[in-house]
């Protein structure tokens, strides 16, 4: 892969953050293309922004001289599918995305559409459920047992709550107010259980997704396509 760019984060202006530097020329890059970094500071949580700006498509590696760390990042191009963790994350995102979507609506009191964005939110997360809980929580069932355990409790918990949103959702705009506490509820819920699946299984699955080769990976697309955004 060429290099398009060379980036020096010392030489950002100062007092903007380095992730969000980094972005405002990343965004001008096509799918593709290719960037070094050159960053005094370890990277992994400054990488960990910039997927998060760029919807999980970089793949990065980072070398260190003891002095500082040159990253090279590649941006995927459209015939380079995402990996399975970036899959997932991607996913997460769109669907904290559709949550808070929810929850502007409710508390702008526009009931109709809150109920059709929390109606898409629920078709999307109990697929993402059903696709861990069947799909990939076998893979890791024996080197993770107790993380893959809570996963599922927490899986079970969630349907409860989504269960219980679609009741008030069955009833008059009246009650907006308790839908948006059913949503926060919701929100609390995903932030910790999203948090604990990509630092505890995300790379777990993802090196059995690598032995599996690409079926897995098809069949993980096939199954979350029809709620992709």
């Amino acid at each position: 892969m060429s290099c398009c760019y060379v980036l020096d984060l010392r030489l950002a202006p100062q007092g903007v953050p380095s992730a969000t530097y980094t972005y405002s020329i990343l965004r001008e890059m096509g799918p593709g293309e290719t960037m070094r970094i050159w960053s005094p500071d370890e990277p992994t949580l400054f990488m960990a922004q910039l997927q998060n700006h760029m919807r999980h498509t970089l793949v990065w590696e980072a070398v260190t001289d003891g002095r500082g760390y040159l990253i090279t990042l590649h941006i995927r191009g459209p015939h380079e599918p995402l990996a399975l963790a970036d899959t997932l994350r991607r996913e997460h995102d769109d669907m904290d995305a559709c949550l808070v979507r929810s929850l502007a609506l409710v508390g702008a009191e526009q009931w109709t559409a809150a109920v059709a964005e929390v109606a898409r939110l629920d078709r999307t997360l109990r697929t993402h459920i059903l696709l861990e809980n069947e799909l990939l929580a076998p893979l890791a069932a024996r080197e993770a047992q107790e993380p893959t355990s809570l996963m599922r409790r927490e899986h079970d918990d969630i349907l409860v709550q989504l269960d219980a949103i679609q009741e008030v959702c069955q009833v008059s705009k009246g009650s907006c107010g308790e839908l948006g506490t059913w949503l926060g509820l919701l929100a609390a819920t995903l932030n910790k259980h999203e948090y604990r699946e990509e630092v505890s299984l995300f790379s777990l699955w993802e090196r059995a997704s690598d032995r599996e080769g690409a079926p897995l990976l098809d069949e993980v697309r096939r199954r979350l396509a029809p709620t992709a955004s």
